[in-house]
Formats: C-alpha cells, structure tokens, sequence
C-alpha cells in the first residue's frame, strides 16, 4: 500500500512538474517552395504581304523563221512580234555554221567556220519586224551550211509584284515557376530544452 502511494506521488509530481514547467517558443528556419507567376516574350512569327520590284524580260513571239541557200549565199529571216504592252529593243542573235573539208596531198583537214551576225529590232506594243542574216560563201568548192539557229534577247522592265513573308514580333506571356523562399517558423519547447541548446 505504501508503494502503490509513493508511486502515485511521483506520477502526481511529474504532472505537476510538466503542467508548470514554463514553455518557450523557439525560432527556425525552412526553405519552403511555391509557385510564382513570371513574364517572358516569345518570338510569334506572322505573315506579311510586302511588295517589291522585280526585272523581267518582255513577252515576246517567234512569228516565222525561215533560211535557204541561195547559189553561194545563205539567207536566214526571223521575224518577232512583241506581245508585251512595253516598247522595247528585241536582239536577235543569229549564227550560221559552215562545215569544211580542205584535202590536200597526203592529208584531209575536216573544221568549221562559225558566221555570227546580230540584228535589233525596237517594236512597240503588238509591233512585229523580221531580222534578217545574209552570208556568202568564200569557198564553196570545200564549205557547205552545216546549220544554223538564232537566240531573242528582249528588253527588260520593271514590275511590281506582291509576296507573303514570314515575320516576327515579341509577345509577353506569363508561365508558373517553382521558387524557393526562407521562412521563420516557431516551435514550442520546454525551457530547460531551450536552455540547454543554447548553453
């Protein structure tokens, strides 16, 4: 019975002891995380339609061309019509090759002779002209037209055209990040706990 008493005294003194020993509220601190909005610009591509200037060569038309050996003369004719609603100078490039064979005692030599000759024709809108080519033959006893063509070279002009283009602005937007922040926070411990972590 005595012990059953002195035990319950000490529980009694402990309780006392804890409901009065004065508490204290310590300060700590933690990294805490938390979201936060921040602004960025982002490069947003849009179409533009621009204009500009552009060189290009006049519309034009081969009407008739036409070429004939005449004896020892070559003719050749190429008559142009200019479809375009610009005046211009049309140049007709021709060329005439011979072919050649020269034999001689104990060797026969095969070459070509190239004839050019260039003709302009300034036409207006719808206007038609012919260029012409004449060649004479120097040696008709060792060369013979082995063919001929001619080129159209025609003025140029300047037009305006449109086209879309890619661009950029800068757009401000807004993305959620995670940050980090330090905080006090507070914790309630005995005073003699305390004492003791400082001491």
């Amino acid at each position: 019975m005595k012990k059953v008493i002195i035990s319950m005294g000490i529980v009694a003194a402990v309780v006392v002891v804890g409901v009065f020993v004065p508490i204290v509220e310590v300060p700590y601190r933690v990294t805490v995380e938390y979201e936060d909005t921040e602004t960025y610009y982002e490069a947003e591509p849009y179409e533009v339609v621009e204009t500009y200037t552009e060189t290009v060569p006049l519309d034009y038309e081969v009407v008739k061309s036409e070429a004939y050996v005449q004896g020892t003369t070559f003719f050749g004719s190429v008559e142009v019509r200019n479809k375009d609603s610009t005046s211009g100078v049309f140049t007709v490039d021709f060329l005439v090759v011979y072919g050649c064979t020269f034999i001689s005692p104990g060797s026969i030599h095969i070459t070509s002779h190239y004839v050019p000759h260039q003709e302009e024709l300034h036409l207006a809108p719808n206007g038609k002209k012919t260029a012409t080519v004449t060649v004479d033959n120097d040696d008709p006893a060792s060369c013979d037209v082995d063919s001929w063509n001619y080129d159209v070279i025609p003025s140029t002009k300047e037009v305006e055209k449109e086209r879309t283009v890619i661009e950029y602005k800068q757009v401000e937007k807004e993305r959620t990040v995670a940050r980090e922040r330090e905080e006090t926070h507070y914790k309630r411990v005995p005073i003699f706990e305390y004492l003791r972590s400082v001491l």
